[in-house]
């Protein structure tokens, strides 16, 4: 899953989003491959309900990934594109 992530990133590097955009974009990967993987250990701590404390810690940073992608989808003046280092 992790060479998926890596392709994944490496397709949208050159993204015309903010700076940051693409870090929140690794977050939302992260935090949605710890929650598939742990419905494969074999450990029993449940958290909530079906659910253990690891998949409550990757959907919260899930969500945080999710809220950096909306806040920076769009460049303006006082968050530059990674493309404006380019432009000058």
């Amino acid at each position: 899953m992790g060479l998926v992530m890596f392709a994944i990133l490496w397709r949208f590097r050159d993204h015309r989003h903010a700076e940051g955009w693409l870090f929140g974009f690794y977050c939302v990967l992260a935090g949605l491959e710890r929650f598939i993987v742990e419905f494969y250990r074999a450990k029993d701590d449940r958290f909530i309900g079906p659910f253990t404390s690891a998949q409550a810690i990757a959907f919260g940073f899930l969500v945080v990934g999710a809220v950096l992608m909306v806040r920076l989808r769009s460049t303006d003046s006082a968050r530059p594109g990674i493309h404006a280092a380019h432009a000058a």
